[in-house]
């Protein structure tokens, strides 16, 4: 089995992303960039390094464009700088539970009033996580699997920037469960991008509320 790391990233982001595959360069056999509207290639003559240039169609999607057979893939964001033993510590948890997430959120009911704004439990990659157990949202910034195991279609993606949102809702409609793994504070570093998806979604968020409650009936 080859490890992959699978990342997607914008161009005002180009120094904190050199950040995350620093961290993670000696830890797999290759790193897929998607570069969304970048006019350049910051990590030309990396021997692992494997980039893609797109229009950022896809969003944070285009981390999943790389998916291929008897693959641990592991899909990550450009604002983390990872553990150096990342990728041992997450494989026998893929191994055991199929799909992984260092984050992820458990709504009480549906259907939800506000995707962003209804209570749940949130286990945020950042903070202690006492527990391991399945979510219904997980976030595709620290995930993992195995592509024989499971695949996510891009073409599913009907909005950019919302990875989160699709690739668990495809695992649900294919009776897929996502766990999310207990972990320690401080585990991942955040590089405090100046703008996140969060900033602009979480006060406009009908779209991505529906599409939850179509899924999780």
């Amino acid at each position: 089995m080859k490890v992959t790391v699978n990342i997607a990233s914008i161009p005002d982001r180009v120094e904190l992303l050199t950040r995350t595959v620093a961290s993670l360069y000696k830890q797999c056999d290759k790193i897929n960039i998607c570069l969304n509207n970048y006019t350049f290639n910051p990590f030309d003559g990396f021997e692992k390094v494997n980039v893609i240039f797109q229009n950022n169609e896809l969003g944070d999607g285009g981390k999943f464009l790389f998916q291929e057979p008897d693959t641990y893939y592991f899909t990550c964001d450009d604002d983390l700088i990872y553990p150096e033993t990342y990728i041992e510590d997450t494989i026998p948890f893929i191994d055991k539970y199929k799909i992984v997430s260092y984050h992820g959120r458990i709504f009480s009911k549906f259907p939800l009033k506000s995707y962003y704004n209804t209570p749940s439990i949130r286990h945020r990659c950042l903070d202690e996580a006492l527990y391991t157990e399945p979510v219904h949202i997980a976030g595709t910034g620290v995930m993992a699997f195995n592509t024989n195991d499971f695949i996510f279609p891009t073409n599913f993606i009907q909005e950019k920037n919302m990875a989160d949102i699709w690739v668990s809702c495809w695992a649900k409609l294919q009776n897929k469960q996502i766990w999310h793994l207990k972990h320690e504070k401080g585990y991942f570093v955040y590089l405090h991008p100046e703008n996140t998806i969060w900033d602009e979604k979480h006060l406009n968020d009908e779209f991505e509320t529906n599409i939850v409650n179509h899924y999780f009936k």
